[in-house]
Formats: C-alpha cells, structure tokens, sequence
C-alpha cells in the first residue's frame, strides 16, 4: 500500500467517504433549520461576492453547473433565504441575494458553528491545518487543470 498510485486511490476513497460523512452530520444539524449543507454552502458562496453575483457567477465559484445552482436556490428562495430577481442591466440574467432572513439566521450561526468547526477540527495543529489547506489547493489547481482539458 506504500506505492504512490495505491495512495492515490485510497486518497480519492478518503475523500469521497469524507465528503458522504459530511453531508450526512452536516444535513442532519441542519435540518432543524429547513435546509441543507448545499443550500447552506450556497448560501455562503452568495455572500462572498462583493456585489449581487449572477447564477453564472455563482456556479463557477460553487463549482458545478448552472442547472445546479438553480435547483438549490429556488430551494432556498422557497424556504426564504433567497431574493432572486433581474439584472437591471441586462433582463437575461438573474441576481442571487440573501434575504433578511438569511443575514438573521447568519448573526446567530456564530457560535455554534464557532464549536462545530472546533469539534471537527479538535487535536490537529495549526500548522497541520496549513498543509492540509495547501494540499486541498493543489488538487483543486490539478482538478481546474483537468477540466479545462490540460494534462498534469
């Protein structure tokens, strides 16, 4: 098992597990809240953009398709988190934006998701968490270049 490929698979498999056992706890936290960990990660992509992002913006930043993204915030508009309206600009295009009740639901996420993040974070060095988030960027750079047809 000590062979770079055999890494690399059990790798991919770590991350695929990781990323079911996530979406389950997170999922399950959230649902007391009507929502999901995708809504909620939609949620704050939304709120990372400086100004009123579009479903093009948003999905390129999200990292999946447009078809997606508008699934999970019509969702989300549903349910009252969500503003989504025309570009003024341009009627084509259709702007996300949290709503009151999003920006309320964030003030008081603080703390719980202050502890959450500790929990599941608990025991592992900030220097380790630095490399962690490092190599989490190289795959996304190997990840990027893979779609965009390059090869590593």
């Amino acid at each position: 098992m000590n062979n770079k490929q055999d890494l690399d698979k059990d790798a991919i498999a770590y991350f695929f597990q990781l990323s079911n056992k996530m979406q389950k706890v997170f999922d399950q936290l959230l649902k007391y809240d009507d929502l999901t960990i995708k809504q909620l990660f939609l949620m704050i992509v939304i709120d990372s953009f400086d100004e009123v992002p579009n479903y093009s913006q948003v999905s390129k930043r999200f990292g999946t398709s447009h078809q997606n993204v508008k699934q999970i915030a019509l969702k989300l508009k549903k349910n009252g988190f969500l503003k989504i309206k025309k570009d003024p600009n341009d009627s084509r295009f259709r702007l996300l934006q949290l709503s009151q009740k999003a920006k309320r639901y964030w003030q008081n996420r603080d703390k719980d998701d202050a502890l959450l993040l500790q929990s599941i974070f608990f025991g592992i060095s900030k220097d380790r968490m630095v490399e962690f988030i490092r190599l989490l960027q190289d795959i996304n750079n190997n990840i990027n270049a893979l779609e965009k047809g390059e090869k590593s």
